[in-house]
């Protein structure tokens, strides 16, 4: 499993992140605390909300092409650009 911390700013960076997850055949989700969603879900994607540090979990050895799709997403846990 992969795991890297992302930030999305508002409803237009979720849309199009969902749209950039959903073209790759991996299993994503994306956790903030206890709640764990679908990357590929818009609604779920939504009601974790805007401007928080997030856990992107990607269930596969190697995904460096989806990492790189998402890299303008990617940060550290305090929320600055990776």
């Amino acid at each position: 499993m992969i795991s890297r911390n992302v930030i999305l700013r508002d409803q237009k960076e979720v849309m199009e992140f969902v749209d950039t997850v959903a073209r790759y055949p991996y299993v994503v989700e994306v956790s903030l605390g206890r709640e764990t969603m679908d990357a590929k879900s818009v609604l779920g994607m939504l009601a974790l909300g805007f401007n928080r540090v997030m856990n992107l979990n990607i269930q596969a050895d190697d995904a460096e092409d989806l990492l790189e799709a998402v890299s303008r997403f990617l940060c550290t846990q305090f929320g600055q650009a990776v």
